[in-house]
Order: C-alpha cells, then sequence, then structure tokens
C-alpha cells in the first residue's frame, strides 16, 4: 500500500509565469512550508526523488541531514514529514491539533 501523506502536498509554483509540473511538489502544515520534493529529470540521480525539508522560523536548531533521494514520490513525502516531526520535536515545539 502505498504510503498516504499527512499534510496537504501541492505543485510547487514559483511564480505567475511558473507552470506547475509531477515533478515538484510542496508539502505544506497550514500556511508552514514543512518541504519540497522534486523528481530528478537527467545526471546520475535521474528518476531519484531529491526530498529537502523546510525552514521553520521559530526552530533555531537545524536538524541534519535535512536532505536526500530515494526511489518513489510517496517515499519522498514521508521523508519531509518524518524530517518535519524530528524538527519540531528538537525544538521543542508541539504542533497544533486541528
Amino acid at each position: 500500500m502505498p504510503y498516504r501523506p499527512l499534510y496537504h502536498w501541492r505543485r510547487t509554483k514559483i511564480d505567475k509565469n511558473d507552470i506547475p509540473t509531477d515533478n515538484d511538489w510542496s508539502g505544506y502544515d497550514g500556511d508552514v512550508c514543512i518541504g519540497r520534493i522534486q523528481r530528478q529529470t537527467n545526471g546520475p540521480m535521474k528518476d531519484q526523488w531529491l526530498w529537502t525539508g523546510g525552514t521553520i522560523r521559530r526552530a533555531p536548531k537545524r536538524l541534519l541531514p535535512h536532505s536526500g533521494y530515494v526511489g518513489e514520490g510517496r517515499e519522498a513525502m514521508r521523508a519531509v514529514e518524518e524530517w518535519y516531526h524530528r524538527q519540531l520535536e528538537l525544538n521543542g515545539i508541539e504542533r497544533p491539533t486541528d
């Protein structure tokens, strides 16, 4: 069974001229961007998914590593979400309940 994301994911749109694709997604916890995933379309990591944890302004301690590669898009979402949870815990931040 594929991983079911815990947060809202949408295609990344950099500006009004950018056309979102299925290869680039950003995850959100409310209005906080928790991270981004991008399918690599060429180079040595072709067809791998790069995941990168976002910057949480109220979290002064940065958990490393905050990026990596996995083989599937949903696994990249999982990596970002798990990193986000560990980042909050490291900084003693409680996530508001919905």
